[in-house]
């Protein structure tokens, strides 16, 4: 452990800023957290953790706990809206391995990981500065290194990087946890104006997504799509349903400026077509703790991956959810005549290539 590194603050009590508290206080850093919420919550649902989030995770210490909840490598398939399975693979094929849990059940892992007299709960930050000033609604610290971790609407990307806003999508997104095991078939459907999914998570409980394009706010345009989805919709308490608008930023030319850095969401919210959303902030939060306090190294290691992740996610939508009833058939036509082998080897070598070859850079000290 390197000693004296210096005093850092984190503004935002989610997965990338306990992330990146843990990261930083084995690094040597003197860390003070800023949540506006009384308590650790998560509010969401389900969320996966592929090969690079584990990998990143176990840099934690707190791999362990987090892997507890791996999910049987089972059959899953990629569907169409008919029902007609276009790729039959196993999950790992996809994912490199994969993990899926409650949102809340890995922020109580992180937050266990951050000792009590590091965090300020109930602390609402209304100000941040580029020369480590950070002004809450009853004082104002001052730190060597600011982390921007408070999400979609970070208060300190929108203080000192005005020229990233947020962008709507116009898709909606709905999420829920189910309290029983996955019906099979588990896996994706890809539809013509939404994509679906169904996926096993820790407790024996199932996890279900839904997204459907601009046009499409009810989540009874799902309740005709192939079994299991209707099932679990019509099992489903809808006041439990997570419903929000998917949100995107522009990953900004440089992800630091003075003492403040911005980590996940805040810095490249993006479309959860790849579900990368965490395994990004979690390398951030472990990138960040090996480069700091060379702030100008961490922007450098990681702005042309997120932004690269962006891109696919962004895009990969015209392939899950195109449009349109004649891009739909013109997709499941290229599926199908891909012998679904060479799919699976594809599927394979990609999640190698991003995912599990994924690996911080070397520690600055």
């Amino acid at each position: 452990m390197i000693e004296g590194v210096g005093r850092a603050g984190v503004v935002g009590g989610g997965i990338g800023g306990l992330a990146a508290a843990i990261a930083l206080r084995a690094a040597g850093w003197e860390v003070t957290v800023y949540e506006r919420a009384p308590q650790f919550t998560e509010v969401g649902a389900g969320i996966t953790l592929a090969a690079n989030a584990l990998n990143a995770l176990d840099l934690l210490g707190v791999g362990a706990a987090v892997r507890a909840g791996a999910v049987e490598d089972r059959r899953a398939f990629a569907r169409n809206q008919r029902g007609r399975v276009l790729v039959d693979a196993r999950i790992s094929d996809f994912t490199g391995g994969l993990v899926a849990v409650h949102r809340a059940d890995l922020i109580a892992v992180l937050a266990a990981a951050v000792p009590a007299d590091c965090v300020r709960t109930g602390t609402r930050v209304v100000g941040v500065h580029a020369d480590g000033r950070i002004d809450t609604d009853t004082d104002t610290d001052r730190y060597d290194l600011i982390v921007g971790a408070d999400g979609v609407n970070s208060v300190v990307r929108n203080e000192l990087w005005p020229a990233a806003p947020v962008h709507r999508t116009g898709i909606t997104a709905w999420r829920w946890v189910l309290d029983t095991p996955a019906p099979d078939p588990v896996g994706v459907i890809m539809g013509r104006h939404g994509e679906a999914g169904v996926v096993p998570i820790t407790g024996d409980r199932t996890y279900v997504f839904t997204a459907g394009l601009p046009g499409i706010s009810d989540l009874d345009y799902f309740t005709d799509w192939p079994d299991p989805l209707p099932k679990l919709i019509a099992a489903t308490d809808r006041s439990t349903v997570v419903v929000d608008e998917l949100l995107e930023i522009d990953v900004p030319r440089q992800l630091w400026t003075g003492r403040a850095v911005l980590v996940g969401d805040a810095a490249h919210a993006m479309r959860p077509t790849l579900g990368q959303g965490a395994g990004m902030a979690l390398e951030d939060a472990v990138t960040l703790a090996a480069c700091a306090p060379d702030l100008s190294r961490y922007s450098s290691a990681r702005r042309q991956r997120v932004a690269r992740m962006s891109f696919l996610s962004k895009h990969g939508t015209r392939m899950t959810s195109p449009g349109s009833a004649t891009l739909a058939a013109l997709r499941d036509a290229a599926f199908l005549a891909t012998p679904n082998k060479l799919a699976v080897a594809m599927f394979r070598s990609n999640s190698r290539r991003t995912l599990q070859g994924w690996k911080p850079p070397q520690s600055s000290a």
